[in-house]
């Protein structure tokens, strides 16, 4: 009698290991820093997967929403935006950072331009691959850096982005110098 009830508490611990495994797998796989999705809107996980930093480059341009296909446009490349930020339906527009990111405005933030293998790396599945159903002929992402602060640009950076939009080459990117910053010109 004494084996059975060992065997029946040993069992019961095993089981109720396993439950706790289970809790614990359904927890962390909550907490795995995926990006959200809220409506067109996809963002960056609430901490970087990949080693945090960013790039050093400037991306931005002019915010666009194409209602047919559900994608939410900066410069024409799909954008993931720093985590926190939320869809507003009407009038359709980006929450972010207290601000109210309409269509048709400009906006700044350091980050890069990236493939769908990249992106699928820093914010997960599911955000890369609504990502990737928007993306255009350069097969780039736009992603701000995470934690960065977006900038609205607006007067005359709103006419410069425009005007450099009007350029944009077959990359779809747009480059910006610093104020102040030394430019060589290279030529062949």
């Amino acid at each position: 009698m004494g084996d059975s009830v060992s065997r029946s508490v040993a069992q019961r611990a095993l089981q109720s290991s396993w439950i706790l495994i289970a809790v614990l797998a359904i927890i962390l796989t909550s907490c795995s820093g995926n990006g959200d999705i809220d409506g067109p809107v996809l963002t960056s996980p609430r901490s970087p997967l990949t080693g945090g930093g960013g790039f050093d480059a400037q991306i931005g341009g002019v915010l666009s929403y194409d209602e047919n296909t559900g994608c939410l446009l900066l410069s024409n490349n799909p954008v993931i935006w720093p985590h926190g930020a939320s869809w507003q339906a009407d009038p359709p527009a980006v929450k972010l950072q207290g601000q109210t990111i309409e269509p048709d405005m400009s906006v700044l933030g350091s980050g890069g331009y990236h493939k769908y293998e990249l992106i699928k790396e820093s914010v997960g599945v599911i955000v890369a691959d609504a990502a990737q159903a928007c993306v255009g002929p350069t097969g780039e992402i736009a992603k701000f850096n995470h934690g960065t602060d977006v900038e609205l640009v607006t007067n005359h950076g709103a006419a410069v982005a425009d005007a450099a939009q009007a350029c944009v080459g077959p990359t779809g990117e747009i480059a910006k110098f610093n104020h102040g910053s030394d430019v060589d010109l290279v030529t062949d």
